[in-house]
C-alpha cells in the first residue's frame, strides 16, 4: 500500500455558519524579532560600539535585547550574511574583521557598481530627486552629524541611484555601503581628532613664542 501523506492543514475556527481561516503566524513574529535584533546589532557594529573581532555574548546580548536565544542567532547567521558577523564552530560569533586587500576590492566594486547604476539613473530624473537630493546635501551640512553620517551618505547614494529601476542591485550596494560604513567613520573621526591636536600644537607653539 502506499505511503499516507500527512497534510499540515492551517487552523480554521467557526464563525456562525461562517468558517474562517486563521493562518498561524509564530513564525513571522519571531523573524521579526530576530530582524530588530539584526538592525540593533548592526548600528552597534556601525558606531563601534561592537568593535573588530571584539566577541559576542550571546548571553548578555540576549538579556539586554528582551529576546530569547532562538531570534538572536537567526540574528547572528543574518549578518554574518551580510559580512559583519563570522560564526565560528565551539567559539560562537565574532565581529568581522575586514583586511585591507578586502577593503580596497569592496571599494572597486562600489566603484563599478555605482558608475554603472549612475549611468543609468541619470536620464530617468526628474525634478523631484533632484529636490530629494538638494535637500539630504543641505542635512549633511549641520553641525554634529557624524553620528547620523552613514545614514545620510547612505540616502543620498540611495537617491542618486534609485531612478535606475535596478533594486536588486542597489540592495546589493547597500551591503557594501553597510560594511565599509564602519571603516569610514572610524577614519573621519581619527583625522577628525588629528585636526583637534594640530590645532591645539598650534596654539600651545604660538603661546610659546609670545611670551
Amino acid at each position: 500500500m502506499p505511503m499516507s501523506t500527512r497534510i499540515a492543514w492551517p487552523r480554521v475556527g467557526v464563525i456562525g455558519s461562517l468558517h474562517e481561516v486563521r493562518p498561524v503566524n509564530r513564525p513571522i513574529t519571531r523573524r521579526t524579532v530576530a530582524a530588530e535584533a539584526a538592525e540593533i546589532l548592526r548600528q552597534r557594529i556601525l558606531t563601534g560600539d561592537l568593535k573588530s573581532g571584539q566577541p559576542i555574548r550571546q548571553e548578555q546580548i540576549a538579556q539586554e535585547l528582551g529576546v530569547s536565544r532562538i531570534p538572536l542567532r537567526e540574528a547572528l547567521k543574518q549578518l554574518e550574511a551580510e559580512g559583519f558577523v563570522t560564526i565560528e564552530p565551539h567559539k560562537g560569533a565574532v565581529v568581522s574583521t575586514l583586511s585591507l586587500a578586502e577593503v580596497e576590492e569592496l571599494f572597486e566594486l562600489r566603484i563599478h557598481l555605482e558608475s554603472w547604476l549612475l549611468r543609468d539613473a541619470i536620464p530617468r530624473m526628474r525634478e523631484a530627486d533632484f529636490a530629494q537630493l538638494d535637500a539630504i546635501i543641505d542635512e549633511s551640512r549641520l553641525p554634529d552629524n557624524l553620528a547620523h553620517w552613514g545614514d545620510i551618505n547612505w540616502r543620498l547614494h540611495e537617491a542618486m541611484y534609485r531612478p535606475a529601476g535596478k533594486p536588486i542591485s542597489l540592495k546589493f550596494l547597500k551591503r557594501i555601503h553597510d560594511n565599509l560604513d564602519r571603516y569610514l567613520r572610524l577614519q573621519i573621526t581619527l583625522t577628525q581628532d588629528w585636526e583637534v591636536r594640530a590645532y591645539r600644537r598650534r596654539i600651545e607653539s604660538r603661546g610659546c613664542v609670545d611670551r
